[in-house]
């Protein structure tokens, strides 16, 4: 059962200091200095082994590219987003509000109080604009139901000539495609007559807005008639295991401080499915309702492939690559409500899988833009996240072949690798987390190695798709027996990917010599 009430969910992050939380960090940094006092002579004598030399060269790398972005995301947070901030401010407080709000929100099988929690914030925050406002809702039976009684008992009444404050468009969804039901959603909106430069807000089910979203946000798309998009921060309201909690927490914190060095060159790498606003004319277009319905791509193995989830990632391609301004608003917060059942070690797995494969189905066709659509920082952020699948794997494959070259002496010297570096990462990472989570040094590696792995799977294997939450399982994988060739081709790839990788690095160390 959730303990937080809808009253007392911060609007943004805040930054607190924890006795218990300092007190850990201190026992962890002393445990790392014993391990390296009481290193053998054999182990130290393996700091000049150029396996050490590699470690030290990736992780400038790695780590430079960490510090740049983290620098980017100062001067956002405190350069150019306080003036965004003032101007937005200043509008609202004129008095200027937009004509009409729309909400498309895709629903299937919702929890019941998720979905009357995020109608409550829904409905306080139109009250609190004071802008009418309507949600097209695809949904399930059920979901209508819950809907219609909700904003029956919720929304005060008018006299007979005024329109309503709050309104509900409904869709029966019929397939379990969310796509298909945004694309329902979107089609009824552009029948229903939406107004020009009006916000077009996509919501998950379980998304609840913190007070104050739609007066902090609807204001930057007047001030700026280029942006067409924008999303916000996110946090999670977690009922699950404690380790699901804090490996949520650290993927918020990552996204917080990565967004906010994107934003600086007016692009964000996701439109986020939780909350994302959109200028009502882009959205409703009829090419962009059906890319956002049949979205695919081609690909030299697999043919032609519909995507099944990652909606969020194609309604941010077809932005990028129309060169459309896109924000991302670090003062305002959103919330997530998460129930997870079990250990949650296979939603986990899944999870990984379905944001992995999103990703990487993307993101080849984005870095074919080209530096001159997209910007040319974008452009190089989106060719990082192919050269980091394999960087991540640099570090624990030469591990596992310098113990098997040198034997025991070398595990104290790579556990003292991790535990200072991850470290370093991690006391950046704190302070976007709002605290000091002790856990998150073993699970940034832990992340880094699994995310390298599920990738190089999904590389070779891009229609494999699975969406189990709430959905269904689904799959575009392609297995009657007329397709064997691309399925042994596949595997013929991730083998000959990996060892090669393995080859280089024995032969880098010694472990292994050429015949010639």
């Amino acid at each position: 059962m959730r303990t937080i009430k809808l009253s007392e969910l911060p609007t943004q992050r805040i930054f607190k200091w924890r006795f218990t939380d300092v007190f850990n960090l201190f026992i962890y940094i002393n445990c790392l200095w014993l391990l390296i006092f009481f290193m053998s002579a054999k182990s130290l004598d393996l700091f000049e082994h150029r396996m050490v030399v590699l470690f030290a060269a990736i992780g400038v790398w790695r780590y430079s590219w960490w510090f740049i972005n983290f620098f980017r995301a100062l001067i956002f947070e405190f350069v150019a987003f306080p003036k965004l901030r003032k101007k937005a401010n200043q509008l609202s407080a004129s008095g200027w509000k937009p004509p009409h709000i729309y909400f498309v929100i895709a629903c299937y099988k919702e929890d019941r109080a998720t979905l009357e929690d995020l109608l409550t914030a829904m409905i306080r925050e139109c009250y609190q604009i004071g802008v009418p406002a309507t949600l097209f809702l695809s949904g399930d039976y059920d979901s209508e139901i819950i809907v219609r009684d909700f904003v029956r008992s919720n929304i005060k009444p008018t006299s007979h000539n005024q329109r309503p404050m709050f309104q509900v468009v409904a869709i029966r969804q019929t397939l379990p495609d969310k796509r298909i039901a945004l694309g329902q959603c979107l089609r009824s909106l552009s029948r229903y007559g939406v107004i020009d430069d009006c916000p077009v807000i996509l919501m998950d089910s379980d998304a609840i807005m913190s007070r104050g979203v739609l007066e902090r946000c609807v204001p930057f798309f007047e001030l700026n008639p280029k942006l067409q998009a924008l999303t916000t921060d996110e946090q999670a309201i977690f009922n699950g295991p404690k380790w699901m909690s804090e490996m949520t927490e650290l993927r918020f914190a990552q996204r917080h401080l990565m967004m906010q060095s994107h934003a600086l060159s007016k692009r964000v790498l996701t439109l986020t499915g939780r909350l994302s606003m959109f200028r009502s004319q882009i959205i409703t277009a009829p090419e962009f309702i059906e890319r956002l319905e049949n979205d695919y791509i081609d690909h030299w193995l697999w043919g032609r492939f519909r995507f099944l989830s990652g909606d969020d990632k194609s309604t941010w391609f077809l932005l990028l690559k129309q060169q459309a301004e896109m924000l991302y608003v670090r003062d305002v917060m959103v919330y997530t409500v998460e129930h997870i059942e079990g250990n949650g070690f296979a939603r986990t797995l899944q999870n990984l899988l379905r944001w992995s494969g999103n990703m990487l189905r993307n993101n080849g066709r984005a870095i074919d833009l080209g530096p001159r659509i997209v910007p040319p920082y974008i452009w190089w952020c989106l060719f990082d996240q192919r050269l980091v699948i394999w960087t991540s794997l640099v570090s624990p494959i030469a591990a596992i072949l310098m113990t098997i070259h040198t034997g025991w002496a070398f595990v104290p010297v790579y556990l003292a690798w991790l535990g200072l570096s991850r470290l370093g990462l991690s006391l950046i990472i704190f302070r976007y987390a709002g605290r000091i989570h002790l856990s998150f040094p073993f699970l940034i590696y832990i992340l880094q190695v699994t995310n390298a792995l599920i990738k190089v799977y999904i590389i070779f294997r891009l229609p494999r798709q699975k969406w189990a939450n709430r959905t269904g399982a689904q799959t575009n994988l392609r297995s009657d027996k007329s397709y064997w060739f691309e399925h042994l081709m596949a595997k013929y790839l991730t083998v000959l990917s990996l060892s090669s990788l393995v080859l280089v690095l024995a032969v880098y160390i010694g472990a292994m010599k050429l015949p010639f």
